[in-house]
């Protein structure tokens, strides 16, 4: 692979990267959403670890490559500077954990998370030692401290993705909006496929640097399938658990402004509390299709397209 070629990748990489992250970042802005800002810095933090101690470590060796330095310095260089961006990696996979708790309204435990810091420092401790005491391996040894490392990780993210993604997909039961609840596990779905071959990627990237290239690439750029998947669920289905309407007060001067029924009221507020259609059918004793007259004609009074505009349209009245 060209050098040109390796800056392109690099390039395009990190570009699709901080993507992700305005992405995200216009997301939490849009909807008020305690994940979304979880999911922002799971992003960053990723990104950076990404940047610096993968890419970064890349590069040194590339510039140490081409300046001629002996071999054992430039091992040495990049077991370095993976080190110093493993700190980012520990945050991002502690912040991915928070976002698979939160996006089903449950919090990680002080306990938990004193095991958790404990647990990585206690690695990332041992990872330095080992860079203290590398002299006395020998440079025969650096392939086989690298594959250590590597493998450690790859089994710490390993676990910690399994952990949160098995948390999601338990938890995700307990939302009575089957749309809710699918968009949930379609989340988790997305970031299961992307980390196995993350995970399978990054064992084999040793084996060919095409393969380290399109690494390289899939880390940063891969994010962009979840994000787009989620801003169109959030948009067409999630009702900000912040609109509380109080139905004897704001809603009359929403009512009486656009001609609203007494059982289209009742309505609106089963859809600001996040009910289904089906939901609706069932708590009001009327039927699906009766529930979807009753929607339809909302929208054509109040001239809106879906659920969170009226809800928004609604929180103006408040």
């Amino acid at each position: 692979m060209s050098e040109t070629l390796k800056i392109v990748i690099a390039i395009v990489s990190i570009l699709a990267g901080l993507f992700s992250i305005f992405a995200v970042h216009l997301m939490s802005q849009k909807y008020r959403l305690q994940f979304l800002t979880i999911y922002f810095y799971f992003l960053i933090f990723l990104n950076i670890f990404g940047i610096y101690g993968i890419a970064g470590a890349r590069i040194i060796r590339e510039l140490l490559v081409s300046m001629g330095t002996a071999g054992a310095s430039i091992e040495y260089s990049t077991l370095v500077f993976t080190y110093l961006g493993i700190p980012f990696l520990i945050l991002a996979m502690y912040m991915f954990l928070r976002l698979c708790t939160e996006m089903v309204k449950r919090n990680l435990s002080t306990g938990f998370n004193l095991i958790y810091f404990s647990l990585q420092f206690l690695i990332f401790l041992a990872y330095g030692l080992i860079l203290v005491m590398i002299s006395r391996f020998g440079e025969n040894r650096y392939d086989l401290i690298k594959r250590v490392i590597l493998l450690t990780y790859s089994s710490l993210f390993a676990i910690n993705s399994f952990f949160g993604l098995a948390f999601l997909f338990i938890h995700q039961r307990r939302f009575i909006n089957i749309n809710e609840r699918k968009s949930i596990r379609t989340f988790g779905f997305l970031y299961l496929v992307i980390f196995t071959a993350l995970l399978t990627m990054a064992n084999l990237t040793h084996l060919s640097p095409w393969l380290e290239g399109f690494f390289l690439i899939f880390l940063f750029a891969s994010h962009l399938i979840p994000i787009f998947f989620l801003n169109i669920i959030i948009d067409k289905y999630y009702i900000e658990p912040v609109v509380v309407i109080d139905f004897n007060r704001s809603v009359q001067d929403f009512a009486r402004k656009f001609g609203i029924s007494g059982r289209e009221k009742e309505v609106i507020e089963l859809i600001c509390m996040g009910k289904s259609n089906q939901d609706i059918s069932e708590c009001l004793f009327i039927s699906l299709q009766t529930v979807k007259d009753h929607i339809h004609r909302i929208y054509l009074k109040t001239d809106v397209k879906n659920r969170v505009q009226l809800a928004n349209l609604i929180r103006k009245f408040q």
